[in-house]
């Protein structure tokens, strides 16, 4: 009988980043507290890409993420789907972003790709779609 891995196999692991760059890094106002979670999620010198913009570092992605914010009310937040698809270091989740109303959230609609290396977001793609 096989031993269960001690450490959550990569696809948990995506899944898991994914969803933790939702909940703690885009959602987070406070820039210091932001990026502090960005350094716990992203490698040194992640790339990260949006539909405008290539960002090179922690910093700049902390910088865009306070920029996107002051567009919005402060009670428009992001929600995923919890569906997460992964393969080999690579993985993708759906995501909403608008007012809460009742259990209904999102007015812009978007997918997160994201590349793994050694634990940590190395590439990040911000693909908007709505």
């Amino acid at each position: 009988m096989a031993t269960p891995p001690a450490t959550p196999p990569p696809s948990a692991a995506t899944a898991s980043l994914l969803k933790r760059v939702i909940l703690t890094v885009f959602n987070q106002r406070d820039p210091a507290l932001r990026l502090s979670h960005i350094n716990q999620l992203f490698v040194a010198q992640p790339i990260s890409y949006s539909h405008s913009s290539t960002f090179h570092g922690r910093e700049a992605l902390n910088a865009h993420i306070t920029e996107l914010q002051s567009r919005f009310p402060p009670h428009w937040t992001f929600t995923t789907d919890g569906v997460v698809k992964t393969s080999l270091d690579r993985g993708m989740m759906r995501w909403r972003f608008g007012p809460r109303i009742g259990e209904e959230r999102g007015i812009v609609f978007g997918t997160d790709v994201v590349t793994v290396q050694e634990g940590r977001i190395a590439q990040f793609w911000i693909i908007v779609e709505k």
